[in-house]
């Protein structure tokens, strides 16, 4: 999977996620959605790791909470991050 899928799907989880979600909560989400989305697709942990900090600019600690969970655990943690847009 190239680069440019990885950054467009990224943008679309980010432009898709509830407007009522602030900045940090969006990124969180989003992180969560990209790490499952790339997971299913075969990509290993580094490569994903390494992508959301060095070409998506994502926060490093947000990124190694959220690779550190399993498929179960970020779908509860985006549920969570849904469930503050109520």
């Amino acid at each position: 999977m190239n680069r440019t899928f990885m950054l467009g799907y990224l943008q679309g989880v980010i432009e898709a996620a509830p407007a009522v979600l602030s900045a940090s909560k969006t990124d969180e989400f989003a992180t969560a959605m990209v790490i499952q989305h790339l997971r299913h697709a075969g990509i290993d942990s580094l490569a994903i790791h390494d992508f959301l900090i060095d070409d998506a600019h994502l926060d490093p600690r947000m990124v190694s909470r959220y690779m550190n969970l399993n498929a179960d655990e970020l779908e509860s943690a985006q549920a969570n991050i849904l469930n503050q847009a109520r």
